[in-house]
């Protein structure tokens, strides 16, 4: 979640729940190099564009990567996973992304 107005109102200006929440893992993503300093505070319409063709957990948000990625769509069945793209990123949002990565890591490290 980047630090920007948008994102701020999402959490009703509350600066220090906003930096609380925006660093839990399920807000997490990571890109390579300088990708994401080019993404940097932009809203998180235009940042999804920016996940295109990167880690699956980034690419998990975006809609039209379940058109095409059979083994995320392998995934998701076998594991029964939650995985869903989101418009919009917000506390709900980041919520059921929270709850996701611990349901994956729970599969990881059982």
């Amino acid at each position: 979640m980047s630090h920007n107005d948008d994102n701020l109102h999402l959490f009703n200006g509350d600066i220090d729940l906003f930096e609380q929440e925006r660093n839990r893992l399920g807000g997490l993503l990571l890109l390579k190099g300088l990708d994401n300093i080019s993404s940097n505070n932009e809203i998180y319409a235009k940042k999804l564009q920016s996940y295109a063709n990167t880690l699956y957990w980034n690419e998990t948000l975006r809609d039209d990567s379940y058109k095409s990625k059979l083994d995320m769509k392998a995934l998701k069945e076998r594991y029964k996973l939650d995985l869903c793209p989101y418009d919009s990123f917000g506390p709900e949002e980041l919520n059921a992304r929270q709850k996701l990565l611990f349901e994956i890591s729970s599969i990881i490290w059982k």
